[in-house]
């Protein structure tokens, strides 16, 4: 058996975990995990892939031991440096990225700043840069900071306004009452109020992409509106000429979790999982079919690139 190897922020500059595959050696994946997923939960997410025989770089942004556990100022050269990685320790020319939720945010502006990504995979992605937050007692804290920098530059981002103008206690009472939400749908509820907001200088440019893309969501998504940031994102690439392939898929019936390796999530990703989906409760087969479905369009895509 292969003995997985370790990079280290100290060591290569990230955080990862590299299996090498079996098929397509002169290929890789690099793929993230999403919201509060650690790194055992980050590698079980990419097991569908692993299966197949491609080779993966587990990478970690956030939440992994040695990283930050907020999301803020979390740097992007995080996946450069991998990419570098990859093309000069391994010897893999053809470089591809995948995340779901908020990893899926990241692996969208990773590939709107480095060119050597051609190919792009986006499951339940949203495609506006968000204020970083913190976790405390009260709940999340807004920190006046991009989730993300860039060379040491902070990203442009949209402020989270309600947190600054009336709190979470607020938030959470207001997404309660509102028809159509509820406690477990507040995420989605904080989404859809910053739609009035929006920082254009924001929004993430996948048309600076140079890879194939293929964008994954659900309809009304519990977490985020990855419902509307799809059919968006499809549309800026037409209107700008994209000369690379661009496939898209909305589930009528699925949930946020619409990724591998939901029986060895922990924490607060476990919690989550059983009380802030409301698709899981309502549609549990469908969401089980959408997630399959997911997997076999992820590696039909991935065996034309």
């Amino acid at each position: 058996m292969t003995e997985i190897e370790r990079c280290t922020l100290s060591r290569e500059g990230f955080e990862a975990r590299w299996f090498p595959g079996t098929i397509c050696r002169e290929k890789a994946i690099i793929a993230v995990g999403g919201a509060s997923c650690d790194e055992r939960t980050s590698i079980a997410m990419s097991g569908f892939l692993r299966k197949r025989g491609y080779s993966v770089l587990v990478l970690g942004f956030y939440m992994w031991k040695g990283l930050p556990k907020d999301l803020v100022s979390i740097p992007v050269d995080y996946v450069e440096k991998a990419v570098h990685w990859l093309k000069e320790k391994k010897g893999i020319l053809k470089i591809a990225m995948t995340g779901a939720s908020t990893g899926a945010g990241y692996t969208l502006l990773a590939a709107s700043l480095i060119s050597e990504i051609s190919c792009v995979i986006p499951v339940v992605p949203y495609d506006y840069v968000s204020e970083g937050t913190k976790q405390t007692l009260k709940g999340y804290a807004e920190l006046h900071k991009s989730q993300y920098t860039w060379h040491g530059t902070e990203v442009p981002y949209t402020p989270i306004r309600i947190l600054d103008e009336k709190g979470m206690l607020w938030w959470l009472n207001a997404a309660r009452k509102a028809p159509g939400y509820g406690l477990a749908r507040f995420m989605r509820y904080g989404y859809d109020l910053t739609r009035d907001w929006l920082n254009p200088e924001a929004r993430i440019r996948v048309e600076d992409m140079q890879a194939d893309v293929l964008l994954l969501a659900v309809r009304d998504d519990d977490c985020w509106p990855s419902d509307e940031a799809v059919p968006r994102m499809v549309e800026v690439l037409k209107n700008a000429g994209y000369p690379h392939r661009v496939e898209s898929h909305v589930y009528e019936k699925g949930s946020h979790a619409l990724t591998d390796g939901l029986d060895s999530m922990s924490g607060f990703a476990k919690w989550a999982l059983k009380h802030m989906i409301t698709a899981e409760k309502k549609y549990p087969r469908e969401c089980e079919e959408a997630r399959q479905d997911s997997f076999r369009r992820i590696l039909a895509f991935l065996e034309k690139w």
